[in-house]
């Protein structure tokens, strides 16, 4: 399993650049004994290049990389494209 912080992939985006990303959080239950939940997580970046960022059981590792990846995007100050902005608080 994957694991630890993971930004967006995309070096060079700035504000007003727009750029998008996307983070894809795929999960299923496997059949047999537990723990049977998966999850996958994925970013899809300006080239619609699929990266790998994370397969799990974990719950809260899944969650925690969701946030991490936000926050790391949100600290980049990406200007959205029609989502609205992402911008540095403060």
């Amino acid at each position: 399993m994957a694991s630890g912080h993971v930004g967006p992939a995309a070096s060079g985006a700035g504000p007003g650049s727009g750029d998008m990303r996307s983070l894809i959080l795929r999960a299923w239950l496997e059949p047999g004994a537990p723990p049977r939940l998966r999850t996958r997580v994925v970013e899809i970046g300006p080239g619609h290049d699929e990266q790998l960022v994370l397969i799990t059981a974990s719950i809260n590792e899944a969650c925690r990389t969701v946030r991490g990846w936000l926050e790391a995007l949100q600290a980049q100050g990406i200007n959205g494209n029609g989502d609205g902005s992402v911008t540095r608080g403060g």
